[in-house]
């Protein structure tokens, strides 16, 4: 299956989402295996439902989860324009092992007008600029015609995803609600391994060189020992790129 690059594939419902209910359906799915919050999510929020992915080592374990619920799942992933080589391999290995169903969301500038209108190497300069351009902007869009968003952050990866639930109801920036859900929000990075090796998951070789999480080429390093899991993102200036902080969660 060839891989497409849209601007924006669907438009979005607007379907209202009751907060409280979602906070009871999360309690009920609180401890559940991620088998089973991703099959509650894909049966009540189809067709509107799709996962992001960056093809960390999370997503490539959803992804065959999720395959063997809805074959036909969606996945959005944002080429940023520095994506490392190793990168665009496994999202090839990924589409061709699994028949992926996948949209490929891009910026709006391509990285050279990036550096003709901003200057060179903005993600030294400003990387919260670049960020914001290269993969908030764009899975904005991808998000704009869905009602729930699976995304792989787990609560131990850092302090900012340490409250994530089964199900979370989000904010976009107009105000209308997102459903984000988070099957592996229980999980430990072990955990997520070892499902990885149990069913011959492909995963990006560059975590066998000495790197935990991989982003923008840029801006990923491999870690020392002690170091944390996402100590090489952006050099430990900061947590997040904005992608899973661009939105508030909804108040009960």
């Amino acid at each position: 299956m060839p891989i497409a690059v849209l601007e924006n594939a669907m438009q979005h419902r607007g379907v209202d989402i009751d907060t409280m209910e979602l906070a009871a359906r999360a309690a009920e799915l609180d401890g559940k295996p991620p088998q089973e919050i991703l099959a509650y999510a894909l049966e009540h929020y189809a067709p509107h439902v799709a996962i992001s992915t960056a093809f960390g080592v999370e997503g490539c374990a959803l992804v065959d989860m999720a395959t063997r619920i809805d074959p036909k799942v969606q996945v959005f992933t944002v080429d940023t324009g520095y994506l490392f080589r190793e990168t665009q391999q496994l999202k090839a290995r990924l589409v061709d092992k699994y028949d992926l169903n996948l949209t490929v969301f891009e910026p709006r500038l391509s990285v050279p007008e990036q550096e003709r209108a901003h200057g060179l190497r903005l993600y030294q300069t400003d990387s919260d600029r670049c960020c914001q351009m290269r993969k908030v902007e764009p899975t904005a869009r991808a998000l704009e015609g869905l009602d729930a968003w699976i995304a792989g952050l787990r609560r131990d990866q850092s302090k900012s995803r340490a409250g994530i639930s089964p199900l979370d109801v989000m904010l976009r920036p107009d105000g209308s609600k997102l459903v984000k859900v988070h099957p592996l929000y229980a999980w430990t990075r072990k955990d997520v391994w070892r499902y990885v090796m149990d069913n011959d998951v492909p995963y990006n070789e560059l975590l066998d060189q000495g790197y935990t999480s991989v982003g923008c080429w840029p801006c990923t390093r491999a870690v020392g020992e002690g170091e944390g899991e996402r100590a090489g993102r952006w050099n430990g200036a900061k947590a997040e790129c904005g992608i899973h902080t661009f939105m508030n969660r909804a108040a009960g």
